[in-house]
């Protein structure tokens, strides 16, 4: 590596910042339930998720999202891989 490819790639490394990604994914399962009305078919259901009747895995997989936030930290490669927080 000459110099030049060392001085990228320092300047790559003390360029770096944190950000957190949250995944967030979408299961779903239509059930079908005889009720008096809409308000207790959903507590019906509802009762029975909590009470784990209806397990919802990856066959019922219908979305997934990612959503990225700066967490505002610059990560200082000349101080052992410890996080200075930018002002």
């Amino acid at each position: 590596m000459n110099l030049n490819d060392k001085l990228n790639a320092a300047m790559i490394r003390a360029s770096l910042r944190e950000f957190e990604v949250t995944i967030t994914e979408t299961l779903q399962k239509k059930v079908t339930v005889t009720a008096r009305n809409q308000l207790d078919a959903e507590r019906f259901v509802q009762n029975d998720w909590y009470d784990s009747v209806h397990i919802l895995d990856s066959s019922h997989f219908t979305d997934v999202s990612f959503d990225v936030t700066f967490v505002n930290k610059e990560i200082s490669r000349g101080n052992k891989g410890k996080e200075d927080a930018v002002l």
